[in-house]
């Protein structure tokens, strides 16, 4: 083959590859039709504290998740589970872990409510007890968050991956 026409291939091979680039649309991020799913979700009210981190979190992927008449709505309920780790020789714990685990489901709400996904989250944190009850109450509501920010981020991902089952 002659140098030409290797660079005649060459060119016509990025020229094609550039033109079919154009077509696609991101999966993830704002300009992804993911980021339209989310926009159109409502989420449930707060039934209790630990349904309530979990949906500050999802709140800050989502859109207008206020409003009732979405096509959408994501519901949710959270169970925990804590567990003393590391004992001693006087049978306290000098960690706990906390289990979190949030079973959630979206409907396509119309005249009725049809599931269009559910998934399930768990996701666990652990912290170190001390003697004072002030830092073991503030090492709980930081685990808490930290958890409820892995839960909100891993559901959105979730729905990111699986938003074409969400579309109409």
């Amino acid at each position: 083959m002659s140098f030409y026409k290797i660079k005649y291939i060459l060119l016509s091979l990025i020229i094609l590859s550039t033109i079919s680039a154009c077509s696609f649309n991101p999966m993830y991020g704002d300009n992804s039709n993911s980021k339209y799913v989310m926009d159109n979700i409502y989420i449930d009210e707060p039934v209790d504290r630990n349904h309530q981190i979990v949906r500050n979190e999802l709140i800050k992927y989502f859109g207008n998740v206020e409003n009732k008449n979405n096509p959408l709505q994501l519901i949710f309920e959270t169970s925990i589970n804590k567990k003393s780790l590391l004992l001693d020789s006087s049978g306290e714990a000098k960690r706990m872990q906390i289990e979190f685990e949030v079973n959630y489901s979206i409907f396509k709400v119309g005249e009725y409510k049809e599931l269009a996904y559910s998934n399930t989250v768990n996701v666990f944190n652990t912290y170190t007890l001390s003697i004072s009850e002030y830092n073991n109450s503030r090492a709980e509501i930081k685990t808490y968050d930290l958890i409820a920010k892995e839960i909100g981020s891993i559901i959105v991902n979730q729905i990111s991956m699986n938003y074409l089952q969400l579309m109409d």
